[in-house]
C-alpha cells in the first residue's frame, strides 16, 4: 500500500521543479537525480484548462503546494484500504527545488482497522534523500530511517542505510514447494527489526559497470495473523514458527551493467544484475546458507515507431546450504516476480521468471505545464519455484496473462496499475518507479 500512496506524491511533484522520491530499496534499479519541471506551474490560471478534479485537489503555495487527496488501495493478501492524505510539499528558500514533503495520512482497512502514518522526506542535495516514516495501527507498527546519496561529496561513491523496526500482518503463506494448495493459505505476523548497509563504485576501467557491497541484518518472530476464515499458521506450520525472534545476516556481492537510457522511465538499453551473498551461522546470524542470481532486463523501441516498447525481463535466484525459515527463501509472486498472484504465494529454495510485455502510448496530455503519457502494455509471464534447477519441471510453471496500465512523466515519474490473470484467478497491482 506504501507504493500507492507514494505514486500519488510524485505525480503531485510532476506540477514542480522536483527532488526524486525513492524508488523501492529492494528492486535493483538505481535512483535517478531530480524532476526537472517547467515554471509555468507557478502562473496556472483558471482558465488554463486545468481538470476541476485537480483545481481542487492542488493548491498552490507561497514555498510550495497543499494537496487534498483521496485514497484507494487494493492488494491481493490485504484486500481494499481507503483513507485519505493530506500532502505539504515545500521548495527552498532560496531556489525552487523540492526540499521537503510532509505526507500524514489515515487509511481504513475492513480487518487491519485504522491506520494513521506520517511520512517525511528531505532532500539536502540534488541526488541525496533522506526518508523517515512512523505508522501504528491495532495489529501494525513501523518505525523506518532511510537515507540514500548516489554522489558522495561530489564523488562517484554511492551509499544507502536504512533502519526499521515493524511489525506487518497481512502477510499470508501456503507451505513450500511448487504445489502448495491454495486451500493451505494461512495469515501470519512478522515482527522484526533490522538494517540494511550498501556502497557502490564504478569500475575505473568500463565505467557501465558498478560493483556493490552490501549487508542486511534482520531478527523477525513470525506469530498468527487477524484474518478470518484462514487457517492459523501456526497450527498449520509449526515448524515454520518460533517464541524466539530469529536473526539472520546477510552480506552481497553484486556487479551492474547498465544502458539503459533512464532508471525508471526506460524505452531503451539493458541492465543486468549479478550476485552473491553469504550469511554465517554465528556472525549475528543462526543460519549458514549462500545465496546467488541474476535479474536482466531488454528494452527495444520499435524503429519508425516511437510510441512502442518491447521489454523483456529474466530473474533466476538460489538458495544453497542448510535452508534458513521460509520468510529468507525466493518467493513467486506479486508486481516484482508474477502478476497474478499475491506476495510469496510460492516460496522453495530456488525460482525463476520471465516476463515480457509491449508498451503502447494511448494518449498523451499537458496539465500544469507537465506532459504526462497513457500507456497500455499487455503481457505474458510464466514462472516456477524449485528445490534446484535439475528439479524444476514444466507441470509447475505458472502462466500469466494481462495489462500494465502505465502513467509517465517524464524523466522520472512512472505510476502503474497492473491486473494479471493465473490459475487462481485475478490480482492487481498497483506500484511506482519501478522500470519494468
Amino acid at each position: 500500500m506504501e507504493r500507492v500512496f507514494i505514486s500519488i506524491i510524485l505525480f503531485v511533484c510532476a506540477a514542480l521543479p522536483a527532488a526524486a522520491l525513492m524508488d523501492d530499496p529492494d528492486s535493483g534499479d538505481p535512483v535517478p537525480a531530480r524532476l526537472q519541471i517547467p515554471k509555468e506551474i507557478s502562473a496556472v490560471r483558471k482558465e488554463d484548462g486545468t481538470p476541476p478534479f485537480l483545481r481542487w485537489m492542488l493548491k498552490p503555495m507561497d514555498r510550495g503546494m497543499f494537496v487534498r487527496l483521496p485514497i484507494i488501495d487494493t492488494d491481493p493478501n490485504r484486500g481494499v484500504t481507503y483513507g485519505v492524505m493530506p500532502i505539504v510539499v515545500l521548495q527552498g528558500k532560496h531556489d525552487e527545488r523540492i526540499e521537503q514533503i510532509h505526507a500524514p495520512s489515515l487509511t481504513y482497512n475492513r480487518v487491519f482497522g485504522l491506520s494513521p502514518t506520517y511520512r517525511y522526506y528531505y532532500y539536502p542535495a540534488d541526488d541525496a534523500t533522506f526518508m523517515a516514516r512512523l505508522s501504528r495501527a491495532k495489529f501494525e507498527h513501523e518505525v523506518m530511517l532511510q537515507y540514500e546519496d548516489h554522489s558522495v561529496a561530489g564523488t562517484d561513491y554511492d551509499v544507502f542505510a536504512r533502519v526499521q523496526q515493524a511489525a506487518d500482518s497481512g502477510q499470508h503463506f501456503f507451505g513450500l514447494g511448487p504445489d502448495s494448495a491454495q486451500s493451505a493459505e494461512t495469515n501470519y505476523k512478522q515482527e522484526y527489526w533490522g538494517y540494511k548497509a550498501a556502497a557502490g563504485v564504478p569500475l575505473w576501467f568500463a565505467p557501465r559497470f558498478r560493483f556493490h557491497l552490501a549487508q542486511r541484518y534482520q531478527s523477525s518472530r513470525l506469530t498468527n495473523g487477524p484474518t478470518p476464515n484462514l487457517k492459523e499458521f501456526e497450527a498449520s506450520f509449526p515448524r515454520q514458527s518460533a517464541d524466539l525472534a530469529q536473526q539472520t545476516n546477510e552480506s552481497r556481492f553484486s556487479l551492474d551493467y547498465d544502458t539503459r537510457d533512464h532508471g525508471v522511465t526506460t524505452t531503451k538499453g539493458v541492465y543486468a544484475n549479478v550476485f552473491y551473498e553469504k550469511a554465517i551461522r554465528g556472525f549475528l546470524s543462526q543460519y549458514e546458507y549462500n545465496r546467488e542470481g541474476l535479474d536482466g532486463r531488454w528494452y527495444h523501441p520499435w524503429a519508425g515507431h516511437e510510441d512502442r516498447v518491447f521489454a523483456v525481463q529474466g530473474y533466476y535466484e538460489q538458495v544453497l546450504g542448510t535452508a534458513p525459515p521460509f520468510w529468507l527463501l525466493p518467493s513467486l509472486g506479486g508486481k516484482y516476480s508474477l502478476r497474478a498472484y499475491g506476495d510469496g504465494r510460492y516460496v522453495d529454495r530456488g525460482v525463476a521468471a520471465v516476463n515480457v510485455e509491449e508498451r503502447f502510448k494511448v494518449f498523451e496530455a499537458r496539465t500544469a505545464g507537465v506532459t504526462t503519457e497513457l500507456q497500455v502494455a499487455p503481457f505474458l509471464g510464466v514462472g516456477e519455484v524449485f528445490d534446484s534447477p535439475s528439479r524444476a519441471a514444466a507441470r509447475y510453471a505458472r502462466p500469466v496473462v494481462g495489462a500494465a496500465f502505465r502513467a509517465v512523466a517524464k524523466p522520472q515519474v512512472v505510476g502503474s496499475v497492473d491486473v494479471g490473470i493465473g490459475r487462481e484467478g485475478v490480482a492487481v497491482f498497483t506500484d511506482i518507479n519501478y522500470s519494468f
